[in-house]
C-alpha cells in the first residue's frame, strides 16, 4: 500500500476579508517530494470531525500534525487535530507532530506546555543534548511554547533536549508516534536524520 498522508493546516486571517483561511506552507510539498517521493498527500481543512471523514474517504494511512498557531487560539484547528489524532491512534496509523503538532500529541496524552522568553527557541538554531541516534545534532527553532521534562505526558519518552533542558523530541513506545519541536520542512538542504525519520514512519513497507 502506498503512503497516503494527511497534513493539518494552520489558520490565517486575510487582511481585508472577513473570513478565516486554512493554509499549508509550500515547504511541505518540497520536503515530501524528497523524503517520500512516492507518497500521496492531502492538506486537511480545519473541519472538526469532518476532517476524519475526509481522511477516511481518501484512505489516509499516515498523519502529520504541522506547525503554526498555539493551542487554544483557533478552536476549529484544535478540534480538528484532536479528532484526527484520536482517529489515528484508534487505527494504529503513524503520526508525526512537528512543532505545534508535537505539543498537540503531548496535550492529547496528558502533558502540558509553558511559555518561554524566546531566547533559546524563537527564530534561532541550537544543538540537541541527550539525543538519540535518529535525531540531528542541531536544529532550527521557531516555537514560543516549550515542554519541560515534567510537562511531558507520562506515556511519552524524551529523545532529545534543547540547551535549556526542555524536550525537543519524543516518541510513544510501542506505537509509530513521534514529536519533534523543530521544522524538518524548513531545512535547506534537508537533514538526513529528518528524511530517515519520515521514511521510517511512513514507508509503505511499514504501513
Amino acid at each position: 500500500m502506498n503512503a497516503r498522508l494527511a497534513l493539518t493546516m494552520r489558520v490565517t486571517e486575510a487582511p481585508g476579508h472577513a473570513e478565516r483561511r486554512d493554509a499549508l506552507a509550500q515547504d511541505w510539498g518540497r520536503f515530501l517530494a524528497v523524503a517520500l517521493p512516492g507518497a500521496a498527500w492531502l492538506p486537511i481543512p480545519n473541519a472538526g470531525d469532518g476532517a476524519v471523514r475526509l481522511a477516511e474517504a481518501h484512505a489516509v494511512n499516515g498523519l502529520v500534525l504541522t506547525g503554526g498557531d498555539d493551542w487554544g487560539v483557533f478552536p476549529e484547528r484544535d478540534a480538528t487535530e484532536a479528532a484526527l489524532f484520536h482517529w489515528a491512534m484508534a487505527r494504529d496509523i503513524p503520526v508525526l507532530g512537528v512543532c505545534r503538532g508535537a505539543q498537540v500529541i503531548n496535550h492529547m496524552l496528558g502533558g502540558s506546555t509553558r511559555a518561554t522568553d524566546g531566547g533559546v527557541h524563537a527564530g534561532t538554531r541550537h544543538p540537541l543534548t541527550e539525543r538519540q541516534d535518529w535525531t540531528p545534532e542541531d536544529v532550527n527553532s521557531y516555537h514560543r511554547l516549550v515542554l519541560a521534562r515534567d510537562m511531558l505526558a507520562p506515556v511519552l519518552v524524551s529523545d532529545a533536549l534543547a540547551p535549556d533542558g526542555t524536550v525537543e523530541a519524543f516518541h510513544l513506545p510501542g506505537r509509530r508516534v513521534v514529536g519533534v519541536l523543530w521544522h524538518p520542512e524548513r531545512e535547506h538542504p534537508y537533514g538526513a536524520c529528518d528524511v530517515a525519520l519520515m521514511q521510517r514512519l511512513f514507508t509503505p513497507e511499514q504501513i
